[in-house]
């Protein structure tokens, strides 16, 4: 069998493809419509795939990806083609996980100011900060991010509310909310958590409606997708002090344009797109396609597998 994939990720997994006994062509994510239809059976992608004509491959079997979003891929033409799409569902939990706690300490403990007056050299002390302990935070979606991500909150003696369609336990939640529920509990939370997949149910999520019925003063955390959250609406109402801070991970369109007013907010932590980034990166990025290919080889059953009609 046969595996495209772009010279990124070749550079780093080649040799284990090679020991399976895969054959590895790759491709520049500057031109990924280089190669035409090589007779591929699986493709290894990652967001280096955006653009590429998939039509031209009429033996693609599997794509595999080290993402767990895989909203830039055109899920109903896979759909149509009966491909078998994969994703890394579960794999970056605890890094990202660490990152909504250290997001969540970050504007609680003004983390901002700490830095600045060091970097001036001022001796400022301040008797006022946020705590964790005692507070709500409501988790948007469920799944092993949100799940890892209230465990280690635990600690904090919070109390750890979930949300999702149809308001299934799961825990470590002490309660779960359906979709019927959800605005006759938002605004009784201090801390929203975005870890919603981005699919078409979830695109602006929280929009301009669903954040006038939050709390006054609500904090904000994005590690989902951009997509999940209108961005104008944000912008506002972290102007207005409806949202009294925000750790944004992710946008609707990235990189964010430097003409964005985020940018400019003292009340808003912009990242990169990086939460999941861990000291492990490279054993978690290659975890389920290595997995995936070893279960082609006979060694065991696919996992991650996606179920088009859910879109994750």
């Amino acid at each position: 069998m046969k595996v495209l994939t772009s010279a990124r990720i070749a550079r780093k997994f080649e040799p284990k493809m090679k020991e399976l006994g895969y054959e590895v062509i790759t491709f520049d994510k500057e031109d990924v419509n280089e190669k035409e239809d090589y007779g591929e059976d699986i493709i290894i992608a990652s967001m280096d795939i955006i653009g590429m004509d998939l039509s031209k491959h009429k033996n693609l079997k599997y794509i595999f990806t080290i993402s767990v979003g895989i909203d830039y891929l055109d899920l109903e033409l896979l759909k149509e083609n009966n491909i078998i799409l994969t994703n890394n569902n579960g794999v970056y939990s605890e890094p990202i996980a660490e990152w909504i706690v250290y997001s969540l300490l970050q504007i609680e403990k003004s983390d901002r100011f700490n830095i600045k007056n060091q970097e001036n050299k001022i001796w400022k002390p301040r008797v006022h900060s946020y705590n964790l302990y005692g507070k709500r935070a409501l988790f948007l979606g469920t799944g092993s991010i949100a799940q890892a991500g209230a465990k280690r909150l635990s600690g904090f003696e919070m109390e750890l509310n979930g949300f999702n369609t149809d308001g299934r336990k799961i825990e470590p939640f002490i309660n779960v909310y359906s979709l019927d529920e959800l605005d006759d509990v938002v605004s009784n939370m201090d801390y929203i958590i975005m870890c919603l997949p981005g699919t078409d149910e979830t695109y602006h999520f929280l929009n301009e409606g669903r954040i006038a019925e939050m709390k006054d003063g609500v904090v904000l955390v994005n590690i989902s997708r951009g997509s999940t959250i209108d961005e104008k609406a944000l912008i506002k109402a972290l102007q207005n002090g409806k949202i009294r801070a925000a750790a944004l991970d992710v946008f609707e369109n990235e990189p964010l344009d430097k003409n964005s007013p985020l940018w400019e907010m003292e009340n808003v932590y912009i990242y990169p797109h990086i939460s999941f980034s861990s000291e492990d990166h490279e054993e978690r990025e290659f975890r389920t396609a290595l997995h995936n290919l070893r279960s082609l080889k006979g060694e065991s059953d696919l996992i991650n597998i996606i179920d088009y009609e859910k879109g994750y």
